[in-house]
């Protein structure tokens, strides 16, 4: 289902959507390029709230104390390296 909204535009900006849609190059109808935009500004929005949720799932991560320093982690990885490099030693 289809419905008609109407908008009224500047001067410079029906220009502007004049010259993206006549000659079909990107789009054929500004009403296809209206279209074009809504959609990028939808997935514009859908990126945004991701990220937002992303962010208060590291903020309960570290609340929880989930979350380690980059520092700590190196240490962790040196010291399983060493382990892994004495374990090979052993075995010579």
């Amino acid at each position: 289902m289809s419905s008609s909204l109407h908008v009224s535009l500047p001067d410079e900006m029906r220009s502007y959507v004049d010259i993206r849609t006549n000659g079909g190059k990107t789009f054929a109808t500004p009403s296809e390029y209206v279209r074009a935009l809504i959609r990028a500004d939808m997935e514009n929005e859908a990126e945004a709230r991701y990220v937002y949720k992303e962010f208060l799932k590291s903020a309960a991560d570290i609340d929880a104390g989930r979350i380690h320093s980059a520092a700590a982690v190196s240490d962790h990885m040196d010291k399983v390296l060493e382990e892994l490099a004495a374990d090979a030693t052993i075995g010579k």
